[in-house]
Order: C-alpha cells, then sequence, then structure tokens
C-alpha cells in the first residue's frame, strides 16, 4: 500500500496516498493508460451520476459501491440537424 509520509513536530503520519480507493475498483482500461481510468465516486452520489447518463466517451456507468462497471460507448455518428 502506498502512503504519504508526513512530518508532523518529531513524528511520522502516514497518510492514504490520493487516488488510492480508485485503484481497488477493477481496471476498465489498459493499465499503461490508467490515467482514463474514470474515478470512484461515493456511494451516494452513483445513483444521481447513472441517471444522468454518458457525458462523455471517456464516462462510465457506475456500480453500487461507487467503482466504474463499464465504460460509455463511443459515439457513432455525428450530431443530427
Amino acid at each position: 500500500m502506498k502512503a504519504r509520509l508526513l512530518l508532523l513536530g518529531l513524528g511520522l503520519i502516514a497518510l492514504p496516498a490520493e487516488g488510492l480507493a480508485q485503484n481497488s475498483c477493477p481496471l476498465l482500461v489498459p493499465r499503461q493508460e490508467s490515467f482514463l481510468q474514470p474515478k470512484r465516486l461515493p456511494p451516494s452520489q452513483v445513483s444521481r451520476k447513472n441517471a444522468a447518463g454518458c457525458l462523455s466517451p471517456a464516462d462510465a456507468i457506475y456500480g453500487p459501491d461507487g467503482c466504474p462497471r463499464k465504460l460509455c460507448p463511443k459515439p457513432t455518428r455525428g450530431i443530427e440537424l
């Protein structure tokens, strides 16, 4: 487990590294492109986010635990006027 160390006075406190919670979700993208992995959401925000639908091709559909479960499909056509 990665941790960031913070020097306070004479003691050291280990703080979780940023993005650590995100690492507990399965990767939906190749490991070498993990920077493209959608962020984990707080579970209380999942229903509202999923109701809003896909906001971009880099977005995802989320599971009840806040982990992204499925990447949104890429658009196949442009906007019809």
